[in-house]
């Protein structure tokens, strides 16, 4: 045992106290602290015999497993080196079929372009014209709904292509984080296999000094980050591949329904044009009407206006007489039936213009609802009209042309429209 070891005796004689460095959990192995675990004595013993052998820098080496963590540490990074080459050949992969999908998308928008252009001129009429509760009515949304089908069907390619071109920008960043992170392991190799050869008896001044302090991470950070990698771009792959799927379902039924809608709105648009064919007429005969109303009210208006000023004109001259009356001296100054029929007439005068004006306000107050009643019916009469002949403009226009079998559009007299509205896009190819 080490008490009982004649050569650490005489040493403790010679030296005094000795005491090795700190080793990297922070123990410090002394000779005269005997510690009294078995595991601990034989490694003093291996210290002592290693301390007369001049070898004791080669302690730490042997108890912290060093050159077999360098090999665990080669073999680890050389697995992940190979995950990380198969997902980039995928990634490769999939960015081909993603550029492939990307192109027969654009192909099929470019079809279905120039039928939503003409979809979209036909509802120009109507949405340029028409009031906002025209827009309402259920019948004209069948056109609109027939333009939306086609927006949609555009918009959802659009959607689509834009979707590929995030994935496949997605893609080619995560195919550039897995190449440098590829040329990282690459380099961690070499440097650990450096590590691994490199000689020990190798003198101090020969080894460069280092120009920077390095940054270091934990490893479970440094796990982490490959693990997360890993993940993205597995999950991306995955996401990539199911976007593709859904673009071919979208393309396998976005080739139907279209005609069936197309003949519904024809349907609509003549059923519509001959229910605002007979409130026209409906409309004008209302305003006919109207107009006479109007016009016998003025006239009794005028017969008012003229029984009142008969009224009044009397009642200033019954006025006139009771002043002329009133002069009269002394006691011929009396209430005498001259005087009280004179009276009696101005009270009932003053009585019948009471009436005739309310006669003439309520006649008034008539004649104004009816004007009003004329001013609701003409602009209805001109707003059915206009939304009339934008019925039979669209109707035109939406017979104009039909869908071809290889979905390419043909048109016959179509009118020439300037597009009111131009679609936004963040990608500027697809406008």
């Amino acid at each position: 045992m080490w008490k009982n070891n004649p050569k650490m005796d005489c040493l403790q004689e010679s030296e005094g106290k000795l005491t090795l460095p700190a080793l990297a959990d922070g123990i410090s192995l002394s000779y005269n602290k005997p510690r009294p675990e078995k595991d601990h004595y034989v490694k003093l013993n291996e210290i002592f015999f290693t301390l007369h052998s001049n070898n004791i820098a080669r302690v730490p080496l042997s108890i912290r497993n060093t050159m077999g963590h360098f090999t665990s540490r080669h073999m680890e990074i050389s697995h992940w080196q190979a995950h990380i080459y198969e997902l980039i050949r995928r990634i490769e992969r999939e960015i081909i079929c993603v550029e492939q999908a990307k192109d027969t998308a654009e192909h099929c928008l470019k079809e279905r372009q120039l039928y939503s252009q003409l979809m979209s001129d036909c509802v120009a009429l109507s949405s340029s014209l028409c009031s906002e509760g025209m827009r309402q009515d259920p019948v004209f949304l069948k056109l609109k709904k027939e333009e939306q089908m086609t927006n949609e069907s555009r918009e959802a390619l659009q959607k689509q292509i834009f979707i590929l071109l995030d994935k496949l920008s997605a893609l080619k960043a995560v195919r550039s984080r897995l190449m440098h992170d590829f040329q990282d392991k690459v380099e961690a190799i070499k440097l650990t296999t450096k590590c691994i050869t490199f000689e020990v008896d190798t003198p101090c001044s020969h080894i460069p000094a280092p120009s920077i302090k390095p940054n270091h991470v934990s490893y479970e950070t440094w796990l982490s980050h490959c693990q997360n990698l890993k993940l993205t771009a597995e999950n991306l792959l995955k996401d990539s591949s199911a976007c593709r799927a859904n673009l071919m379902f979208l393309l396998a039924n976005l080739k139907d329904a279209h005609e069936r809608q197309r003949n519904s709105t024809a349907e609509a648009l003549r059923r519509k044009i001959q229910e605002l064919t007979k409130l026209q007429d409906a409309l004008n005969l209302e305003r006919q009407k109207i107009l006479q109303e109007i016009s016998d009210l003025n006239k009794d208006i005028q017969r008012l206006l003229q029984h009142i000023q008969n009224c009044e004109s009397r009642l200033h001259q019954i006025t006139h007489l009771l002043e002329i009356l009133n002069q009269r001296p002394r006691f011929e100054l009396c209430l005498d039936n001259p005087h009280n029929a004179l009276v009696l007439e101005r009270q009932d005068l003053a009585k019948m213009l009471g009436g005739l004006q309310s006669v003439l306000q309520l006649t008034q107050q008539n004649l104004a609802v009816a004007q009003k009643h004329l001013i609701f019916v003409e602009d209805k009469l001109m707003k059915n009209a206009q939304t009339l002949d934008i019925a039979r403009k669209c109707q035109a226009l939406h017979q104009s042309f039909r869908l071809a079998v290889d979905t390419s559009v043909v048109l016959g007299n179509k009118p020439r429209l300037c597009r009111i509205t131009q679609c936004s896009s963040p990608h500027p190819e697809m406008q």
